[in-house]
């Protein structure tokens, strides 16, 4: 148990157990693990920050997915801290910790176990996880001290500042790519080619020496003898009179104007104006012209309905051919025949119909089945594929999801048939798992041009 003097349990009359914690330096987040959540002082930030940040870097789901809350007399804390809680207090009301815990516990509940040796897929469904549990986006926000000018909670501690970004970035464009996550725009960065970083100096360089030594002055125009040259050449005193005809200038706009800027470089006394624009990284010092920078799109990043299956059964490498189903498409190729038959039905006299068999089996069941649970999803594959017809478009998708596609059939006709393999599956699960709160459910949807692939999807799997 934790020691008395960095902080209390808090008492309630739901037996869970909260413990307010004030002394971070003595606070061991090893401990913590047998909590059912945590309050933090925010008197010392720093420490509480620190604290916060360790838990949530675990890839222990005790700890990192533990709801926890800050406790703060003032309502604006450190944008990360404010991400990585669960809420921000100025007094500890026990029943609104309580209902919160509650909510972040139910969906735990619902997580099955995953062992991955991946630290990409070990990343990835602690993410899904979290986001699942909390029933909210990832939104990056501002940070001067992130490598890339932008801060992603739960990510941007597990990437090195200098090294490993672009393997931060390949993660989320992995998530997206999977239709785990989806998108909608913040910001647009330009990023150093060699390292992703977004401190990156712009100046002007000779054209002729390279040097960034330069100073620049205006370009004068004078109207009645037309000579133009720089302000230094006009310069005498006071005055700015002409080198060419000696007249003094003396109102703009009536006597020259500045049409433009000359530079001139320290280096060499090279004369132009069109200097080269350069990139100088502050992070890894590679030069560049600026039309090497990368081009980044920050998002903001939610949940798809497939990203909350995946959150549930975890995912691995091994994903895909653990479940290889004779007959069946991967999820990338059926989506591309989904984005087909959406441009076809545009046109199409009769939709074509999709539809889809979610089986529901406790992860405890699965998990107790082992290999046993593979083979049954293969006699469940080659039922549903001799059930079909030969020209329906079939996929498996999350370990518990079949997806098919009908060209140019009817609604009714194919329910109906999916409803009959429905009742087929219902037995074999019932034979060979040992487990009552299991189910099956079917849902078919007309493919009429009115969804996007994925909207249809998430649609359709949202059951």
């Amino acid at each position: 148990m934790l020691v008395a003097s960095i902080g209390k349990k808090i008492e309630n009359d739901s037996n869970k157990e909260i413990y307010l914690i004030s002394d971070f330096h003595n606070a061991d987040v090893k401990q913590v693990a047998i909590y059912d959540a945590l309050i933090l002082d925010n008197t010392d930030s720093r420490g509480l920050k620190h604290f916060l940040v360790n838990i949530r870097s675990s890839f222990i789901g005790k700890l990192y997915l533990m709801p926890i809350f800050v406790l703060s007399l003032t309502p604006k804390i450190d944008q990360e801290v404010e991400q990585l809680c669960d809420g921000v207090i100025s007094s500890v009301q026990v029943e609104t910790i309580i209902n919160t815990i509650r909510q972040i516990q139910s969906k735990q509940e619902s997580l099955a176990p995953v062992d991955s040796a991946t630290p990409e897929i070990r990343i990835l469904t602690k993410l899904l996880r979290f986001m699942h549990t909390r029933e909210r986006p990832l939104k990056p926000f501002i940070d001067a001290n992130a490598h890339i000018g932008y801060n992603y909670p739960l990510l941007n501690h597990h990437y090195k500042k200098n090294e490993n970004q672009k393997d931060l970035l390949s993660l989320l464009n992995m998530a997206v790519a999977r239709e785990y996550l989806k998108v909608t725009f913040v910001d647009k960065v330009h990023l150093c080619s060699n390292c992703r970083s977004a401190f990156i100096n712009y100046r002007e360089t000779c054209p002729k020496c390279a040097s960034a030594d330069l100073y620049t002055e205006n370009l004068i125009h004078h109207f009645v003898c037309a000579y133009i040259g720089p302000e230094h050449d006009f310069s005498r005193g006071d005055h700015l009179i002409c080198p060419k005809c000696n007249k003094i200038l003396r109102h703009i706009g009536v006597d020259y104007d500045k049409p433009s800027l000359v530079y001139s470089c320290n280096s060499c006394s090279h004369t132009f104006q069109e200097p080269n624009m350069e990139t100088n990284c502050f992070s890894c010092l590679h030069k560049s012209n600026i039309e090497s920078l990368i081009d980044h799109t920050i998002y903001n990043y939610e949940l798809t309905a497939i990203g909350e299956d995946v959150a549930q059964s975890g995912i691995s490498k091994e994903e895909k051919e653990e479940f290889e189903l004779n007959g069946f498409i991967t999820f990338t190729t059926f989506n591309i025949f989904l984005k087909y038959e959406i441009e076809r039905s545009r046109s199409a006299s009769k939709p074509s119909i999709i539809g889809v068999i979610t089986l529901s089996i406790p992860a405890q069941a699965v998990d107790s089945m082992g290999d046993r649970y593979k083979t049954l999803i293969i006699e469940i594959g080659d039922f549903i594929k001799n059930a079909t017809l030969s020209t329906d478009i079939l996929t498996f998708i999350n370990n518990n999801s079949f997806l098919i596609i009908s060209p140019d059939n009817e609604l009714n006709k194919i329910n109906n048939l999916l409803k009959n393999i429905q009742t087929t599956v219902d037995k074999l699960i019932k034979s060979n798992v040992r487990a009552d709160n299991t189910s099956i459910k079917v849902r078919v949807m007309p493919i009429d041009g009115s969804l996007t692939n994925m909207e249809l999807i998430n649609e359709l799997i949202s059951i």
